[in-house]
């Protein structure tokens, strides 16, 4: 008694440092997606532990009575605490019973707690640590913030509640259900002070306030009742195993069960935080997993790859690790289209999904996450490699947030932890499995293996299998998708060969295609085959991988810009992705190549071998297999459609057969007879390459056909799209002639045709001087003008012309326009002064007559009125494509969409409309000419023919090009250069360069018969 009243006292006095603080209000927010579970972080508050320590002795006696020796805070360890017991986004459920936490919760995924339209939230709980100080002997003082969420129809709602109270450490598991395997706990004992919900009989007007809030973005107060005493113990295990890997916790309320602040227990779980280590089981205790299916990834004898294709290696955990364990990574789950048992049997998910709705949704969406994967390379008893591996698998539900799903670490009923053995000498991970705590509930086994070999339905890097021991639902299969982009050759850090195979069996169904197509008549003539040419093979390479490789790197990746729905991507890929389209393999390469950077070849002997023995050289068409793939955001890709074919380097055309999986429930797939492993092959694809020549006259970007075989009526069939890729240059082509260097190459011949121009007239001014005081300066000055602001504000010469990307330093073409420019300026300069040195000449030879020397002040204020008012008229056009059509104009559905949907025209900012019609006035230089040769009444020929005519000719250039080849990528697209201005504006060039010619060859008779008509008027007024 003595020695009992003594820990007693101890611990009395351990805890007088103890206090609870309020908790925040319980808040609903109508936010529509992500749960706002994680607690939100502040400035810490430094806590009174000295006012509540008789309350918290009182709740946490036995608690404290069990607790180890001794206990230091050391700042390091103080850290690590914090580390270590926070935790976030795990799962809550509460007690049934007759005070809820939540008066108006429904319950996860029964119905109440989805909001309509969107995938439906899981009631979530995150716990963080805020502070830790230091006590002396066997615990610490702790504070904590602990945070609920739970969805409701209105939105989510969110519960927070700070708490302190104290850390301590166990010897042994203590009473809670889970046990701690005989290592011992780590235990947070806290009580706090919280407002929760005021539950009463009618809720109806906690709704209305929630209904006539400010809209979806309010937050509002609910009525509250006051908790006082709210206890919460945390447990988590000293020794993380197979069994005893979570934090698991209570909440309860000690008010009396008639208080209106009274709750019905909560009950918190999460997986430890990866700060903890981890113990495998030791062959003693090792569970038995023999029970795991031998499952192939191919099956034998159906023209497929055999099951012995499997990875042995030595890089089994960098592979597991790479396409298993990364945030947002799902592991697509395979439909059970080869059952043939009953509803009961066939229709689960699993040990997941009793109720079989995921089955009735066909697994549409469904998905499996490798969380908390620990692999640990080893040494199997006959010296082949080996591994241990532990996991926790999480099933994501159909009706699930993906991304919040993803992020979860709660251990509920959709979760295995898994623990297991990879061997090198079976190529398989075979691993007991675990739902829910005690060695009881490892019921389950699961598989997984990493294929070495591909096929058109079989393209997966990662297959993995549960199943249960007593066989009480069809196993459960899911995979990942091999990405088509890998160097395998010289896979992770370790530079280790994988050695991967890929098998075609559609290569003759897409021959057969190939020779049913007929080439275009431009496409199939010598002139063309000529001047064309495509991607292809270098038949003297000395290496055949490097020049396979090279082959892949070329017509390996398509990007499509953003579109609408497309009619064969399934409809439950949600917008906004892009689609891509990438090469798996060429011939015998499997993923990509690159050359080693030592002497001698990093791929596998067998795989070299291989592709020398197929002398791929001498095909005329090559076996490829490709991928559309969907780029999600927040998400992992996801395979739209699996492709395999032949390319032919001749007209660099891709024909294809496509599969894609069939989203149904497991009995329609089951009867289908003409589907191949559930997907449907009934899919042709074709590929047009742009030529890797001609490039400045043929639009770079590639077409795509995608068309199903189906009849009109097959619920299978799709109507047919065309796709457009965004523009790319070939691997021999990168930094040659990019679409940048193409203006330069016309700006250079614009610019030398004008200098051309521009000496012409000069010669023409020394042989005529008569005529040089009849150049207009306003037409000069606007020419220079145009050639100053290109050299001192770095303004383009060619404004309307499409924008590709920003240099972010001068190559020698620019430095090249450069210099052209600055030529065109002083011989613009020097003609200039020439017609000002004429005119001061003239003045000074007919001083009492300065009306008969032309002065162009009427011209340029006739000038600038006539481009203000275009001004204003193209200003007034881009405001209304700006803030009217774009508004009101539906985007491009369909086929018609394809790659060209780009953004409004409101990416133009009213300086480039500026800009762009300073260009406009530098193509109409002969405008002030114009109006000075009908003002001063000219009668001779100021300019030489081959001056404006050329110089018109040199700006008629890239419009004439630009009709010419097709369209081409712009970064900022549109409402500029429209079609009507690359008509309009080189139209009235052209116009002003005619009348100019009339001007200049019938000016005189024109002048000559005014002035007889004059005289003739004043000769019959004087008789």
């Amino acid at each position: 008694m003595a020695m009992g009243a003594a820990k007693i006292a101890i611990s009395f006095l351990q805890t007088l440092a103890l206090v609870l603080q309020t908790c925040l209000p319980v808040a609903t927010s109508a936010h529509p997606s992500r749960h706002p579970s994680t607690p939100s972080s502040g400035l810490p508050v430094a806590p009174d532990y000295s006012r509540r320590f008789a309350e918290v002795t009182r709740h946490c006696q036995s608690l404290l009575s069990s607790s180890a020796e001794e206990l230091s805070v050391e700042a390091d360890r103080a850290g690590a605490l914090i580390r270590h017991l926070s935790f976030t986004d795990g799962d809550w459920s509460q007690d049934a019973g007759q005070a809820p936490m939540f008066p108006f919760r429904g319950g996860y995924a029964g119905g109440a707690g989805k909001v309509a339209g969107r995938p439906e939230l899981p009631p979530l709980a995150s716990f963080r640590v805020t502070e830790v100080q230091a006590q002396r002997r066997g615990a610490f003082n702790v504070s904590g913030l602990l945070t609920f969420t739970d969805t409701c129809e209105h939105g989510v709602v969110e519960f927070r509640a700070r708490f302190h109270g104290v850390y301590i450490e166990t010897r042994s598991s203590g009473s809670y259900g889970s046990g701690g395997g005989g290592g011992g706990e780590r235990v947070l004992c806290m009580v706090g002070n919280s407002a929760l919900p005021w539950r009463r009989s009618n809720i109806t007007d906690l709704w209305n306030l929630a209904k006539n809030g400010a809209g979806e973005a309010s937050i509002f107060e609910q009525p509250a009742a006051a908790a006082a005493n709210v206890l919460l113990v945390l447990r988590y295990p000293k020794v993380p195993t197979l069994t005893t890997r979570a934090v698991r916790g209570e909440m309860t309320s000690l008010s009396a069960a008639t208080d209106g602040a009274y709750f019905d227990t909560v009950r918190l779980a999460s997986r430890l935080s990866p700060c903890f280590g981890y113990q495998f089981t030791t062959e003693d205790e090792e569970l038995d997993a023999s029970g795991c299916s031998s499952h192939p990834s191919f099956r034998d004898g159906d023209g497929n790859v055999a099951a012995g294709h499997l990875y042995r290696g030595a890089s089994f955990c960098k592979i597991l690790d790479k396409f298993t364990s990364y945030e947002y990574v799902l592991l697509a789950v395979v439909p059970n289209w080869n059952c043939s048992s009953t509803d009961e049997f066939c229709g689960r998910a699993g040990p997941f999904d009793a109720s079989g709705r995921a089955a009735n949704t066909a697994f549409t969406r469904a998905a499996v996450t490798v969380q908390d994967l620990r692999c640990e390379p080893a040494c199997a008893a006959d010296g082949t490699a080996a591994a241990k591996v532990s996991a926790v698998l999480r099933f994501v539900a159909p009706w699930e947030d993906q991304a919040a799903a993803a992020t979860r670490t709660g251990l509920s009923g959709a979760t295995l932890s898994a623990e297991g053995a990879w061997s090198a000498s079976t190529g398989r991970l075979r691993m007991a499995a675990c739902l829910g705590p005690g060695k009881e509930a490892c019921r389950y086994r699961v598989t997984l293996h990493v294929p070495t070999a591909f096929s058109i339905t079989r393209r997966s890097i990662i297959v993995g299998r549960i199943s249960a021991t007593d066989g009480s639902h069809h196993p459960l299969s899911f995979q990942q998708r091999v990405p088509p982009a890998e160097f395998w050759h010289q896979f992770g850090r370790s530079g280790e060969a994988v050695p991967m195979a890929y098998h075609y069996t559609k290569v003759e169904q897409a021959r057969e295609l190939l020779r049913g197509r007929k080439p275009s008549v431009f496409r199939s003539n010598f002139v063309s085959r000529f001047l064309l040419s495509y991607p292809n093979m270098v038949a003297d390479a000395g290496d055949d991988l490097v020049t396979l490789g090279n082959l892949a790197a070329d017509i390996g990746h398509l990007d499509f810009q953003s579109m609408a729905k497309l009619t064969f991507v399934p409809e439950w890929i949600e917008d906004p992705f892009n689609i891509e389209l990438q090469i798996l393999s060429v011939g015998t390469l499997v993923g990509s190549y690159s050359p080693p950077f030592e002497d001698g070849s990093s791929m596998p002997a067998e795989q070299i071998d291989r592709v020398h023995r197929n002398g791929m050289e001498k095909q005329h068409v090559i076996n490829v297999s490709a991928e559309f793939t969907a780029i999600r955001m927040f998400l992992g890709p996801v395979s739209v459609m699996s492709l395999e074919g032949v390319y032919d380097p001749e007209d660099g055309r891709m024909y294809l057969i496509g599969c894609r999986n069939v989203h149904a429930p497991w009995r329609v797939l089951a009867k289908s007879r003409d589907l191949e492993d559930g997907m449907d092959c009934s899919i042709e694809v074709t590929v047009q390459y742009p030529p890797t020549t001609m490039r400045w006259l043929i639009n770079p970007a590639a077409k795509v056909s995608v068309a199903s075989t189906r009849e009109d009526d097959d619920p299978l069939h799709f109507t047919k799209t065309e796709l457009r890729s965004m523009p790319f240059v070939y691997r021999d082509q990168r930094g040659v002639l990019t679409e940048t260097a193409e203006e330069d190459l016309l700006c250079i011949s614009m610019l030398s045709a004008t200098i051309a121009a521009a000496t012409s007239q000069l010669r023409y001014v020394n042989s005529h001087a008569e005529v040089t005081p009849y150049i207009s300066l306003a037409m000069l000055g606007i020419q220079a003008l145009g050639y100053g602001a290109t050299l001192v504000a770095n303004a383009r010469m060619l404004p309307a012309w499409p924008r590709h990307s920003y240099k972010v330093y001068a190559d020698h073409l620019e430095c090249s326009v450069r210099a052209l420019t600055l030529a065109a300026l002083l011989l613009t300069a020097w003609l200039a002064h020439k017609v000002w040195w004429s005119r001061a000449q003239a003045r000074a030879r007919a001083p009492l007559e300065p009306g008969r020397v032309p002065r162009d002040g009427a011209v340029l204020l006739r000038s600038l009125a006539v481009h203000l008012g275009g001004l204003f008229a193209v200003a007034a056009v881009h405001w209304l494509r700006t803030h009217g059509a774009s508004a009101t104009t539906p985007p491009p559905r369909g086929a018609d969409a394809e790659a060209r949907t780009m953004p409004s025209s409101s990416m133009y900012s009213w300086g480039d409309v500026v800009e762009w019609y300073v260009g406009v006035a530098k193509e109409w230089f002969l405008l002030p000419q114009v109006i000075g040769n009908a003002l001063w009444r000219v009668n001779c020929k100021p300019l030489a023919a081959r001056y404006y005519a050329g110089v018109t000719a040199a700006w008629l250039l890239p419009h004439v090009y630009g009709y010419l080849r097709p369209p081409v990528f712009d970064m900022y697209p549109g409402s500029l250069y429209s079609k009507a201005g690359a008509v309009v504006v080189p139209g009235v060039g052209v116009v002003l360069a005619l009348l100019v010619f009339v001007q200049q060859r019938w000016n005189y008779k024109i002048v000559g018969w005014e002035t007889r008509t004059k005289r003739n008027k004043l000769l019959e007024h004087v008789h």
